[in-house]
């Protein structure tokens, strides 16, 4: 695989069945080479992949998936059929994820102007995988992201999720499902 400390918290955590729930995960640390920048960036992270359980194969919901990710603004850059992965992996995004304010998925603090998310660089990552499950599947989506400013050299903060991406990728599934 080519992301294997990503790839242990989404294991660990596809275990859960209930829907929406994240627990606490293990700590991972991940290394970014990041375009424009010297040498590689370390971010330590305690993400944890929020799980859904579905009542449709796992075939089924991974034709489907793409399709959520891209209306939502995902562009993916990783795909792995065989592991039934697909998502973004530390790309840059700024202001917003589609149409949608970062500030509504991310929690990266704030200034006397507004909502860091939306005005810093993200680095974001976001990973979904489907599993066999008891009845149907579960889809494990994961959402960290770092963020700096980008008038100001200063290093990289985590950025907490806020669960709706997680929520909102996993609610498209079921509604392209029941179609």
């Amino acid at each position: 695989m080519r992301h294997p400390l990503l790839w242990l918290v989404l294991s660990a955590t596809a275990c859960a069945s209930s829907q929406h729930a994240a627990a606490p995960g293990p700590v991972t640390t991940r290394t970014f080479e990041v375009s424009n920048m010297p040498g590689k960036l370390t971010i330590t992270s305690s993400a944890t992949a929020m799980n859904s359980t579905l009542s449709n194969s796992v075939d089924e919901v991974w034709k489907v998936l793409p399709g959520v990710l891209d209306s939502l603004g995902i562009k993916v850059t990783m795909l792995d059929p065989a592991a039934r992965t697909i998502g973004i992996d530390g790309s840059k995004v700024r202001v917003q994820l589609g149409t949608t304010p970062l500030s509504r998925y991310l929690e990266c603090g704030q200034t006397q102007v507004g909502q860091n998310a939306d005005s810093y660089e993200v680095l974001l990552t976001v990973m979904s995988r489907v599993q066999a499950a008891a009845g149907g599947s579960t889809l494990s989506t994961l959402v960290d992201a770092v963020a700096r400013p980008i008038a100001f050299r200063q290093d990289y903060a985590h950025c907490a999720t806020k669960g709706l991406l997680e929520a909102r990728i996993a609610d498209a599934v079921k509604k392209k499902l029941q179609k």
